[in-house]
């Protein structure tokens, strides 16, 4: 509890209660507080209020709000409530009561796939994506089971904690000197989360204390290891160690890892599974430019942001606008001499309310004087993330007769094509050259840093031209033009396509992932398994980023998902567990078929989505709720057990 809500609590006067109370709702998220106090009141006049669509982030999504002619109403429902709460609480509610709170909560139906993720992004559940022993095997079993956890980031935490729980031995192998995975490499300035803190977080760790609506890189660095100290597992990794080979061996039924520390000492460790999380944002992007190793300068990648090199004052070139590059930009600018910013093609960049917010005490105390209202208020942010799947489908019947690709499209278009507008003015040279020539949501959409704000400023210079060459001191854009730098900034991201890369796997018969993957990249189950790689899961592997949702929830999920494969495969008494062949092909010829109807391979042109062969390798094309379906739990008939 906040500093404010406690002497609100405990020493203040009844009218400055009130007081802080109604600020409280003010800020609050006015459908999660409805359902908050549905949730503990059954009042039939919460259940019957209009909802109104507000759009957030440029119009990208909807969000449900209370409508304005219901607003004094739930004010005063709220503030009664919480002047006198009851001393008791009433159970939690019931499948069928959820469902129909569900509904209730965006006036829309609620099916069977979504019900289930709905459930378990409400959290009531004290770790609402458990796994457990049907029939808990012998502590001789239990010994002689063991668990390699490659990547000390989300994933591999809540992997880590899952196999905790359950009294499986295992470690977690992590190359960096800490934990944190994309969040210790990426210690830029100004980085920070592009999702809402209250969705971009565990949903077993309830109603952290977040200082930030949206968490900076080094708030998000505290909370992970805030978790992983609290459930007991910050002791099983180890650090400043890499994995460099696995090689399955048939007989023994286990994986055979090779180690390397940072030292060079090489080691070796034998698991009966491996669960790899090094995900898709671990292998920087190093821009291959003609003449980049001859530059005199500094040259510093976002991912190895050098702290001691003082740039104000510095002339800086900025290679990079994608999410790195837009929100490191403006700090750059602020500080240099001049900055030079290089576009390859320009994003659509989209307006985030709160985004640089700090979270207000009278919110806090909200979260923790109303019961359920966290829980509403997060399951809000994941609600309203969903949208974003009706503008990534192509309307075949609106394209015939307007063209783009839908009437919701469309919608953002105009919404992010008049943000850019209004934030730059009279500056016709600006808007031409920061107009996207896709459809939104073709690529990743960006989160605007002050980045328009910045292309302002008159020490800024945005490069649409291409880059020809570097030279010892600067760089020649294709009209011939060569600008002298102090500094040259990558803000190039990542190899998203080099999955579980450097790691050199021999699976069963030999298999490898240069074989499996010659013929038009990276392919899994599920994004988690292939055929030839017995007892190795993936986190977040190729064609495995859901369309909508937490990366947290997601985490979990695919950590429950592995755990459980492991679970049955023990309790079943066999050793190894493989993805079926034409189990694996089934899905990639539906994952395939469902990619057409979806934008990326065409207006994502050009961007991480897609490989090298132009298939998008990334996302996964079906629905966020009917994914989640298929892997809840694990089916046995999927796999050759033996």
């Amino acid at each position: 509890m906040s500093s404010t809500a406690a002497a609100t609590d405990n020493n203040s006067a009844p009218s400055a209660r009130e007081a802080t109370i109604r600020t409280a709702i003010a800020l609050s998220n006015t459908n999660a507080l409805r359902m908050a106090l549905y949730q503990l009141t059954g009042d039939a006049q919460l259940a019957a209020m209009r909802l109104v669509k507000k759009p957030v982030r440029g119009g990208a999504q909807l969000q449900d709000a209370v409508s304005d002619a219901d607003l004094a109403v739930l004010t005063e429902k709220a503030v009664k409530f919480l002047l006198d709460p009851p001393a008791k609480l009433p159970p939690l509610p019931s499948e069928a009561e959820t469902r129909a709170m569900l509904k209730m909560f965006s006036d829309k139906p609620v099916s069977e796939n979504y019900l289930r993720f709905g459930l378990e992004e409400l959290a009531f559940a004290e770790y609402p994506r458990d796994v457990r022993w049907t029939n808990k095997p012998s502590a001789d079993t239990l010994k002689n089971l063991y668990v390699i956890v490659v990547g000390g980031g989300i994933s591999g935490i809540t992997t880590a904690i899952q196999l905790k729980r359950i009294g499986i031995r295992f470690k977690v192998i992590e190359r960096q000197s800490d934990i944190g995975g994309t969040w210790q490499l990426n210690q830029y300035p100004e980085a920070r989360v592009d999702t809402s803190s209250y969705m971009y977080q565990y949903k077993f760790e309830k109603n952290y204390p977040w200082s930030e609506f949206f968490a900076s890189r080094d708030e998000t660095k505290r909370y992970l290891k805030h978790v992983a100290e609290k459930y007991g597992v910050a002791d099983s990794f180890q650090f400043n160690t890499e994995v460099i080979a696995a090689r399955w061996n048939e007989e023994r039924a286990t994986w055979t890892v090779t180690l390397r520390r940072t030292d060079g000492v090489e080691t070796q460790a034998t698991a009966n599974f491996l669960i790899t999380g090094s995900g898709l944002f671990s292998t920087p992007n190093m821009p291959d430019i003609p003449g980049i190793e001859g530059f005199q300068g500094k040259i510093c990648h976002t991912t190895h942001w050098d702290h001691n090199y003082d740039y104000a004052g510095q002339r800086i070139a900025q290679i990079g606008t994608g999410s790195t590059g837009v929100q490191l930009m403006p700090a750059l600018a602020r500080a240099a001499e001049q900055l030079s910013v290089y576009q390859r093609s320009a994003n659509w960049i989209a307006p985030t309310e709160g985004y640089r917010a700090s979270v207000p005490d009278e919110t806090r105390w909200l979260f923790d004087n109303l019961p359920y209202y966290w829980n509403w208020y997060c399951y809000s942010a994941f609600d309203t993330s969903l949208g974003l799947q009706n503008a990534q489908t192509y309307d075949h019947e609106y394209r015939r007769k307007h063209g783009g690709v839908s009437e919701a499209n469309d919608r953002v278009k105009a919404m992010l094509t008049e943000y850019i507008r209004s934030q730059l003015g009279d500056r016709n040279d600006l808007i031409a050259k920061c107009m996207p020539n896709h459809a939104p949501l073709g690529r990743r959409l960006v989160v605007d840093n002050g980045f328009y704000e910045a292309l302002r400023l008159p020490n800024v210079e945005l490069v649409t031209e291409g880059i020809e060459r570097i030279t010892a001191h600067g760089i020649v854009s294709r009209d011939g033009v060569e600008r002298p730098f102090d500094m040259i900034v990558l803000a190039a991201g990542f190899k998203v396509s080099k999955y579980l890369w450097p790691v050199q796997y021999d699976g069963r018969g030999h298999a490898t992932l240069e074989k499996a993957w010659a013929k038009d990249g990276a392919r899994s189950y599920l994004g988690m398994t292939m055929p030839g790689f017995p007892n190795l899961f993936m986190m977040y592997g190729p064609q495995g980023q859901p369309r909508s949702g937490g990366f947290y929830s997601w985490a979990e999920i695919w950590a429950r998902y592995a755990v459980g494969m492991i679970v049955n495969t023990v309790e079943g008494g066999w050793r190894s567990a493989e993805v079926k062949r034409e189990i694996f092909d089934d899905y990639n010829s539906r994952l395939d078929e469902a990619m057409k109807e979806i934008l990326w391979e065409v207006e994502g042109a050009g961007s991480y989505f897609n490989n090298e062969f132009g298939r998008s390798q990334v996302n996964i094309p079906f629905r966020t709720e009917d994914y989640h379906a298929m892997v809840v739990d694990p089916n046995l008939q999927d796999y050759e057990l033996r």
